[in-house]
């Protein structure tokens, strides 16, 4: 807001905790744009445990802001830490020594055949390894486990009533008592008994926040042996340890099992030791067939990995931006970005020099070129090969998907058709599986099934039918898969049906081809459009063999790009952006906004430009609370969940007024993906899930309904709660909207997602 009414802030000093985000792939370009735009008068402070280009990072901010930025370094922690093996047989051992691995740990780890304390598909004795770190006084301690379906498993597997007087158990569930009075969620939750029974929890994303804040107020105050955590959520831990325990040497980044790196390790290793408790903290590495020992020791002397920039355009920046400035102070924005200075500091030396000869050398070799220099033609030669390429992947694209619409429309119950290995089946009804469309269908073949054998079922996706065949079966009311088969060997044996060879789409079909059709014509209109086509050097630049400019361009092009990759690829991912916004509305010929992307421009968040149109066209409903609550959910959940959703138990009203949200902003998604743009989806069980909990159903019955752990509800529920705090703020627009928002928010922000906070204080 100041940044828009370019006035000062009323503040002379901003911290920034957890300083090393500015390279976290999600919350890192928040880090960065608070670090540009904050005024120059105001002092910035950032903390972090974990950064290694700490003065790279000072010079940049000194090089943007005009004041000196001074790095204070301290190398050594707090609580010293110190590694630990834990042997099979319960005994620890140092795990370094001078640097190096512990000779006593090496001879373990070059056994052919080590023995581990359990097999890869059991759950690790969590109760004896507990016992084993109480023998030793190395609790409390902080378990760092793969998942949190992990977490959850090993609180079974912890022994009750571990080494605490009867006094002692009796406080803790005194403690328990007071915590969670008055908290229905709390007082019946399901890992309650581990807790007053083992002094053991589970503190994950999947946990409500209310459970994690006792977890942590209990963790705090000395009170429990162990939790158990995920490695994702380590930063996030707000509570310290005696130790930290490792069964694991990688971690899930979501899509795969990565090797663990040095920030990690420091994040998680930085909980153990209590300051003002203990004068060592320890790391306890626990051997097993996911435990890298060398790696995991490596870990133990390497310093933190270098933080790197994540900023990235997206709708939002961009309408925030032009608030407050023109395209030619944005791109001087750009050129601050930590990104941009990170690749100006790689440069090598006398880059500049070198790339002006190499400029030089490809002006000789295009004396006639259309394009304006060296610079313009290798934009246009990359502008060109990037359209072609792009232009190749939708024409695939659309092949395939006419393909399968193709198929889908064809495969009516009672059609033959052939797999890939010419195998004979007939449709007996079309069924979706995990939101992909598909058959099921009985295999044929010539010989009679024997009598009371039941032909099986098998689903297939269009992609796995090799040829339709010309023939389809009538099929009774309630058809049975014996006699089909019957019939239809009879039929194949007295003539063979032939391939179906001529089919078409339906008007249907090709409305749902649309969007590829529409990307491959703009493509080819683009590409048309280069000067390239009217070049006499078309062939120089753009043919299979380039002769001697190949060596000279590319020489060029890597010079170049050392120097200006990153600004220019931010600017072209904003001209994108910027021009998109233009063509819908929001952004006036001249460059300022438009009245509908000032108030668009209030919209911070995930799709902005959805909810937009859908206030623009006046599709959220006004006067019905729950069901704008309901709506808005579908456009900020991004977990990928398989959900199986039953359209059926949803309630009429909410389905007709989903799918008239979904036909009103199904042709701005078309234009979006037609730009090449991400298009997420927006699906109907958020807003099932949501409408539910709007309405007052319970909380156990909401869980039911979405089937998703209690954690990433209470999630959901926070984050439709703060899109509809950006839409409250359309007072002077969509006034009414704006009262039915700050409505939704009153409905679906109670506990057990949000809760009296005063008991953890």
């Amino acid at each position: 807001d100041n940044m828009h009414k370019r006035t000062d802030l009323a503040t002379n000093l901003v911290v920034i905790d957890e300083a090393h985000f500015l390279g976290d792939e999600d919350r890192g370009v928040v880090w960065e744009e608070v670090m540009i735009y904050l005024p120059e008068k105001v002092h910035l402070l950032l903390l972090s445990a974990t950064v290694k280009n700490a003065h790279h990072i000072a010079t940049w901010l000194e090089s943007i802001r005009s004041k000196p930025c001074v790095v204070v370094e301290e190398t050594r922690r707090p609580v010293p830490l110190f590694p630990l093996f834990m042997h099979p047989g319960g005994r620890f051992l140092p795990m370094m020594d001078s640097g190096k691995i512990d000779k006593k740990v090496r001879s373990f780890m070059s056994n052919p055949n080590p023995s581990f304390l359990t097999s890869p598909r059991q759950i690790p004795p969590f109760g004896e390894i507990i016992a084993a770190l109480e023998k030793y006084n190395l609790l409390p301690a902080i378990f760092f486990l793969k998942s949190r379906a992990d977490c959850d498993a090993a609180l079974k597997n912890c022994v009750p009533g571990l080494e605490k007087s009867p006094a002692e158990w009796g406080k803790l569930n005194e403690k328990i008592n007071e915590l969670i009075k008055g908290h229905s969620c709390l007082f019946s939750h399901q890992q309650l008994k581990y807790l007053r029974e083992a002094g053991v929890a589970a503190h994950h994303s999947g946990q409500l926040p209310a459970w994690k804040l006792v977890i942590e107020h209990l963790m705090n105050n000395g009170m429990l042996h162990a939790v158990f955590a995920t490695s994702t959520v380590a930063a996030g831990v707000n509570f310290p340890a005696r130790c930290v325990v490792f069964l694991n040497s990688d971690r899930y980044n979501g899509r795969e099992f990565v090797p663990m790196n040095a920030t990690e390790f420091h994040q998680m290793t930085g909980r153990a030791g209590r300051r003002g408790k203990d004068n060592i903290g320890f790391a306890v590495m626990i051997p097993g067939k996911f435990m890298d020992m060398k790696h995991m020791a490596n870990l133990c002397t390497s310093p933190p990995e270098d933080v790197y920039s994540q900023i990235k355009v997206d709708f939002s920046m961009v309408l925030n931006l032009l608030l407050s400035h023109n395209p030619e102070e944005i791109e001087d924005i750009f050129e601050k970005s930590f990104a941009t200075y990170v690749n100006l500091i790689n440069r090598q030396p006398e880059i500049h020099r070198k790339l002006n000869e190499a400029g030089e050398k490809m002006r000789t070799l295009l004396p006639e070129a259309l394009c304006e220099g060296p610079e313009s033609a290798l934009d246009l030669i990359r502008k060109r090969v990037s359209l072609t390429s792009e232009f190749s992947s939708v024409k695939q694209r659309l092949k395939r998907a006419e393909s399968k619409l193709l198929k889908l429309a064809y495969l009516v119950p009672g059609r033959l058709f052939l797999d890939g290995r010419d195998r004979m089946y007939c449709v007996m009804q079309q069924e979706t599986k995990k939101d992909e469309q598909g058959v099921m269908a009985i295999r044929i073949q010539k010989e009679i099934p024997r009598r009371g054998k039941r032909p099986g079922m098998k689903w297939f996706r269009p992609e796995r039918v090799s040829r339709i065949l010309d023939c389809v079966i009538e099929l009774q009311d309630s058809p049975d898969p014996r006699k089909m088969s019957k019939t239809a060997a009879a039929i194949v044996v007295s003539n063979m049906p032939s391939p179906l060879n001529h089919m078409t789409l339906g008007e249907e079909g090709l409305l749902k081809l649309e969007p590829l059709i529409r990307r491959r014509s703009l493509i080819e209109q683009q590409i048309e459009e280069l000067p390239c086509s009217q070049c006499s050097h078309f062939k120089m630049c753009h043919g299979k063999t380039k002769g001697a400019f190949r060596g000279v361009f590319e020489e060029f092009a890597s010079l170049w790009d050392t120097v200006n990759s990153v600004r220019v690829r931010l600017w072209n991912d904003w001209v994108k952006h910027f021009e998109f916004l233009r063509e819908e509305g929001f952004v006036n010929e001249d460059g300022t906004l438009s009245d509908d992307g000032v108030w668009a421009s209030q919209l911070r968040l995930d799709q902005p430009l959805l909810i937009a149109e859908g206030l623009r066209k006046g599709i959220f409903p006004i006067t019905d609370p729950p069901l704008l609550a309901a709506l808005i959910a579908p456009f900020l959940y991004d977990r990928e969940m398989d959900m199986n959703f039953d359209e059926s138990i949803v309630p009429k009203q909410l389905l007709r007024a989903y799918k008239t949200m979904r036909h009103g902003i199904s042709p701005l998604m078309e234009r979006k993906a037609t730009r090449g743009f991400e298009v997420r989806p927006v699906t109907l069980w958020p807003a099932a899930t949501i409408y539910a909990w709007a309405n007052g159903q319970s909380w156990e019955e909401v869980i039911t309904i979405s089937e998703m752990a209690e954690g990433d509800l209470a999630m959901l529920v926070s984050r439709t709660a703060d899109n509809l705090r950006q839409i409250a703020s359309l007072t002077k627009v969509y006034p009414d909207i704006a009262r039915s928002a700050l409505d939704a928010i009153s409905l679906i922000m109670r506990d057990p997602v949000v809760m009296e906070l005063g008991l953890f204080i």
